[in-house]
């Protein structure tokens, strides 16, 4: 629909809406109303944007825009240039739109790490990557040619609000949704999709826990507090994140978690709480592990839910044996036909080793169909059948050393717990009476046990003693018995 407004004979028009005035001169035009509602529509956005501006960072009087100290701090003039002066670049800025404008008052790393400066941002992938350009829809998408790596894709220097009030850090939109426009599969890898599993970190959940500035307060981290959340960049530093330039070996952190914040531990002795340090995300001096990453939730460093392991206890490095993420573990004897996948008695695997997507074309712990987000099936009930190949356990372990009956007699003597020594070991328990790993074994690690062995499940054992040529046990399910290894530990 058209409307016609003939104003010959009027000196003017004037229009109000709001607290906005419209005064047209003597003149004849022809508008749709599509167009003037579009028009409309964004003069009233950007009024509201100036009260925006002042409510962030960039606009406030103590922590605003420093760049002219003939200037106020924080405001418009820093950044773009009075009216009648010579403007030399679109939008009356001081000079052309791009991340340099952004470095004038962002070149040096933060205190706090989380921004790691100039340096380090131009070497990382949002900044080179040129798929790296904001995908809409709200904002509208940028198509600049230009686009890729700009600080604009990620950031409104005005500022910008939603139903909760003004986004923090000038984001253009609120934590897991900015990642997530561009982490559904296009451009970036589909995490979304890991995230909508049944089982994740539950980052929806979460909304308005995080902080950039929670640094090394455990309750911030907290279940019993009330701030338990997992946002994108608890675990990934958007200014710093990398594609793997080299092969990494655990536990050596992946070039996607650069630059974030940890808790390094101190062991003590087997069954105790060990020694805390929080490590913020700018120290650069020591190795990033991936496991001290998972502190931050999954150990007694903050308040964990109930029933929850505490991970720093379980995969001490002084217990009796421990799955090995933070060191070699003690069995080093063992046969090297136990293991599959290039594992052997000498690795040590990371977290994500298990825990991560059922999706082999997706990496780290989003999510998975699996229970705690286990990249495959953890068998903890009788199922009425043997465990099978594509379950969890035989990522590393031989299938055919612990469950197939059928598998030639050097593959199942590669377990100290079978024929010839042990009549009724790992095979006869395994794949003819259908006893799931779990039942013997914790799959973190053992304080007072060898072989990660755990008491006190039931169905399980009761008791259990062990030396170098063997042992005994108590069952839930027989007498206690005494068996010999095939080979001394």
């Amino acid at each position: 629909m058209k409307m016609m407004i003939n104003h010959r004979d009027t000196e003017k028009l004037k229009l109000k809406i709001g607290n906005l005035k419209f005064e047209i001169y003597n003149f004849q035009f022809q508008i749709s109303f599509s167009v003037l509602f579009v028009l409309l529509f964004t003069l009233i956005t950007n009024a509201g944007a100036a009260g925006v501006y002042n409510s962030t960072r960039h606009g406030s009087p103590q922590t605003g825009v420093m760049r002219d100290p003939a200037a106020p701090r924080g405001s418009c003039r820093q950044c773009h240039s009075e009216s009648g002066t010579a403007i030399k670049y679109p939008k009356s800025l001081w000079r052309e739109n791009d991340n340099e404008l952004c470095y004038a008052c962002h070149r040096d790393e933060t205190l706090s790490g989380v921004y790691p400066g100039q340096r380090v941002y131009d070497t990382a992938t949002h900044r080179i990557d040129p798929r790296a350009a904001w995908p809409g829809p709200s904002p509208s998408p940028r198509k600049d040619m230009d686009a890729a790596g700009k600080c604009l894709n990620c950031h409104d220097p005005h500022g910008r609000q939603d139903r909760s009030g003004v986004i923090p850090n000038l984001l253009i939109a609120r934590e897991e949704t900015l990642c997530l426009s561009c982490h559904d599969g296009d451009p970036a890898g589909d995490i979304l999709r890991d995230l909508r599993k049944p089982y994740s970190h539950l980052i929806r959940q979460g909304t308005g826990k995080h902080g950039s500035d929670e640094g090394g307060d455990p309750s911030r981290y907290s279940y019993t507090a009330g701030n338990r959340h997992a946002e994108c960049s608890d675990c990934h530093n958007a200014h710093a994140v990398r594609h793997n330039t080299a092969l990494q070996t655990a536990p050596a952190a992946s070039e996607s978690v650069l630059r974030v914040s940890r808790v390094r531990v101190f062991n003590g002795s087997p069954e105790t709480i060990p020694g805390y340090q929080y490590i913020p995300a700018g120290d650069t001096g020591s190795p990033l592990l991936e496991y001290e990453i998972c502190y931050k939730c999954h150990s007694s460093w903050t308040r964990q839910p109930a029933g929850q392991p505490d991970l720093a206890r379980l995969f001490n490095t002084n217990n009796a044996s421990f799955h090995p993420v933070e060191g070699p573990g003690k069995n080093t004897g063992i046969a090297p036909g136990s293991f599959v996948g290039g594992i052997n008695a000498f690795s040590v695997i990371y977290c994500s080793d298990c825990h991560g997507s059922n999706d082999s074309n997706l990496r780290g712990p989003h999510g998975s169909q699996f229970p705690d987000i286990l990249r495959r099936p953890y068998v903890t009930q009788d199922s009425g059948r043997s465990p099978e190949r594509d379950e969890l356990c035989f990522m590393c372990h031989n299938y055919d050393t612990y469950v197939s009956a059928a598998s030639p007699a050097v593959f199942q003597q590669a377990s100290r717990f079978n024929p010839p020594a042990s009549s009724s070991g790992h095979v006869f328990h395994a794949g003819q009476r259908n006893v799931p790993c779990y039942t013997c074994h914790d799959s973190h690690g053992s304080a007072q046990f060898g072989a990660l062995i755990v008491t006190r499940r039931n169905p399980g054992l009761l008791s259990f003693s062990m030396n170098s040529n063997g042992g005994s046990c108590l069952p839930t399910c027989h007498e206690q018995r005494s068996y010999t290894v095939n080979y001394p530990r």
